[in-house]
């Protein structure tokens, strides 16, 4: 058995909520000692359940932690990420591209978490509190024109 194989992890989705502008829309998860990341920025989503496919876990974890219904879903990028931590954990991440207006924004009631906020990609590159994974997808996708040229 490999050590990777050894080494319990989750698959997960997230979302680059995205508004025409450019801005993502990002989550200050809750500052408990917990979870992973307290009180750092994130994109929202979560664990996807045994028998879901990643897009119907993004469109649940949106419902739930935001009771927004995305009218589209983009299948992104996928990572995976080895946690430095004791044991160590392997994510396997999907990222999804979801189109939001300031609209949605207006009608999104926040049930995890501390807050939301808009950033450009290069302000939320300057907070000292951002998980670097989410951060990565983020850039990709603001930067996807230039980095991956059709």
């Amino acid at each position: 058995m490999s050590a990777k194989t050894a080494e319990k992890g989750r698959t997960v989705a997230a979302a680059l909520l995205v508004t025409p502008d450019g801005r993502y829309l990002m989550q200050l998860r809750d500052d408990v000692p917990r979870i992973l990341l307290p009180g750092h920025w994130a994109c929202f989503g979560g664990a996807i359940e045994p028998g879901e496919t990643p897009e119907a876990a993004m469109r649940r974890e949106l419902a739930e932690e935001i009771e927004f219904r995305a009218r589209e879903l983009a299948a992104f990028t996928e990572m995976q990420v080895r946690f430095p931590v004791d044991p160590p954990r392997w994510d396997h991440m999907h990222f999804f591209a979801v189109p939001i207006l300031a609209s949605d924004i207006d009608r999104m009631v926040l049930h995890e978490g501390q807050g939301k906020a808009l950033f450009t990609p290069e302000a939320l590159a300057a907070e000292s509190r951002v998980a670097p994974w989410d951060l990565a997808a983020v850039l990709m996708h603001a930067r996807r024109r230039a980095l991956f040229p059709r």
